[in-house]
């Protein structure tokens, strides 16, 4: 399996220094493992991180891993689906603000607690923010599925959604790895919980904590944590739910973006 930006981010010093020449570790992992930037860049490499930079190097010169031209196609082909689009009638059912810049429409929205402007050929991100190429793409799909429909409330598992069988098997190693970075934490997973906005919720019985996210306006998260168990024997465990009419926004691979973006913040510097 390749190597993805959020592995070199773990191995990185977190300390967002800027002496990279990148606002935050995140975008400079981001920057090497998408598109190629130099892993030397960064003055402040660890033993790990330089052996897994080896391996990186590798996996482009392969073409494995790099998908800047990838990227840049589908960013366009959705700039061109929402350009006809009518951005006032849209923001309502979006939960959006719409509003005009010299002549050009946008549509105003929360993603992630920040305030992001989003035109019809460019996404604008509060100052200081690293941007990604998926961030981009996944605001635009948001846009593109035109809010259809209204979240219902009935919480479904990712593997209860159209076609996600070939994609489970990336959610459950995402929530693996939540459930173990956090394992005994569940202190500071609802401190980083509620400073994301998120909301307590009742949905399990037997669980340690249970969080409704909300990344996008119309798109809630429910993330239901099993703390560790020593005596019982028995591994923290994470799991993430999603609303029953969450595919009317996003698509799968969006959707699998949105939850590690989550567990970005859940996991900084855990």
């Amino acid at each position: 399996m390749p190597i993805s930006a959020l592995q070199l981010f773990k191995h990185l010093p977190q300390t967002n220094c800027g002496d990279c020449g990148y606002p935050t570790c995140l975008a400079f992992a981001t920057q090497v493992v998408v598109e190629g930037a130099d892993p030397t860049n960064c003055p402040h490499l660890s033993d790990e991180a330089k052996q897994l930079s080896g391996t990186i190097r590798e996996q482009q010169q392969q073409g494995v891993g790099r998908r800047r031209d990838k990227l840049a196609i589908a960013l366009k082909f959705l700039q061109e689906k929402v350009a006809p689009l009518d951005f006032a009638t849209l923001a309502t059912g979006l939960g959006a603000i719409c509003g005009e810049e010299e002549q050009r429409p946008y549509l105003e929205l929360t993603y992630f607690g920040q305030t992001v402007r989003i035109f019809k050929d460019e996404v604008r991100y509060p100052a200081g923010t690293a941007e990604n190429p998926w961030d981009a793409i996944l605001l635009y799909n948001y846009i593109a599925s035109q809010a259809k429909r209204p979240p219902c409330g009935q919480w479904v598992k990712f593997e209860g959604l159209p076609h996600s069988v070939s994609k489970s098997k990336t959610l459950h190693r995402l929530q693996r790895q939540l459930a173990a970075a956090l394992s005994g934490k569940k202190e500071l997973l609802a401190q980083r919980a509620l400073t994301l906005g998120a909301q307590p919720a009742s949905v399990s019985e037997d669980a340690d904590l249970q969080f409704i996210f909300r990344p996008l306006p119309h798109l809630p998260l429910l993330l239901i944590f099993h703390d560790a168990e020593a005596e019982e024997n028995f591994a923290a465990e994470a799991h993430f739910l999603f609303d029953a009419q969450v595919m009317n926004y996003l698509d799968l691979e969006s959707l699998l973006f949105l939850v590690e973006r989550l567990m970005d913040y859940l996991l900084e510097k855990y």
